[in-house]
C-alpha cells in the first residue's frame, strides 16, 4: 500500500480543532446531564495528543468523515485509531481480549462486558457524533440507524450490545429527555435490564 504524505494547511488545523473540540464539548454536556462529571471532562482527551492530533490535520476533509478513514485509505491502517481505541473506554474495541479457550467457531479475540459507565458514556458519545456529522438534518433515529447497519461486523459483547441497542431504541422511540431520564436514574444505578 502506497503511503501518502498529506500537507498540513492552517485551514485543515482550525476545521479539525473545531471539529473534535466541538464534539468534545457536546459529549461533556450529555455527559454531566447523566452524572458522568469526570468522564465528561476527560471524554477523548487522546485526540490533543500529537499521534492523534497531527493525523487529524494531515486527513481532515471539512469534518464529513473521520480523519482516520484518510489515514487508513492512505497506509492501510490508522495509527490514530489504534492509538485513540486503546486509551479510551468508551469505545467498544478498548474491550477485547484474548479468549482463554478459543474454538474452532470463535474468534482467538473476545469481546469482554463494557462496564455501564462507559455503555453510557459510548452511547452519549454515538449520539453527539450523530449530532456532529448530520448537523441541522439529526433526528433521533440516526444513532439507531447507524449502530444497527454496522453491528453486523461489530465484535461486541451480546450483553452490551443489548443494553446499547435497548437505549438507542428508547432514544428512536421516546426521544432524548426520557433516555437521558432512564439512564441517569435507572441504568447507571445498576438496575436489571
Amino acid at each position: 500500500m502506497r503511503q501518502e504524505f498529506k500537507q498540513i494547511t492552517p485551514e485543515k488545523v482550525k476545521g479539525h480543532l473545531r471539529t473534535i473540540t466541538e464534539h468534545k464539548l457536546l459529549v461533556m454536556k450529555h455527559c454531566f446531564r447523566i452524572g458522568l462529571y469526570r468522564q465528561g471532562l476527560m471524554h477523548d482527551m487522546s485526540k490533543y495528543m500529537p499521534s492523534e492530533l497531527l493525523m487529524g490535520f494531515a486527513y481532515y476533509d471539512d469534518g464529513k468523515s473521520s480523519p482516520n478513514n484518510g489515514e487508513r485509505r492512505a497506509k492501510g491502517y490508522s495509527g490514530a485509531w489504534l492509538h485513540h481505541k486503546g486509551r479510551n473506554r468508551h469505545h467498544f474495541e478498548y474491550w477485547l481480549d484474548y479468549a482463554l479457550h478459543p474454538s474452532e467457531e470463535k474468534y482467538p479475540l473476545q469481546a469482554v462486558q463494557m462496564p455501564r459507565r462507559y455503555v453510557a458514556e459510548m452511547l452519549m458519545d454515538r449520539i453527539c457524533a450523530s449530532k456532529n456529522y448530520n448537523k441541522d438534518n439529526y433526528t433521533d433515529h440516526d444513532p439507531l440507524e447507524y449502530f444497527e447497519n454496522g453491528k453486523g461486523h461489530y465484535l461486541l459483547h451480546p450483553q452490551t450490545s443489548r443494553e446499547l441497542h435497548g437505549m438507542l431504541r428508547i432514544l428512536d422511540q421516546r426521544g432524548e429527555e426520557e433516555l437521558i431520564r432512564f439512564v441517569k436514574e435507572y441504568y447507571l444505578r445498576g438496575y436489571p435490564i
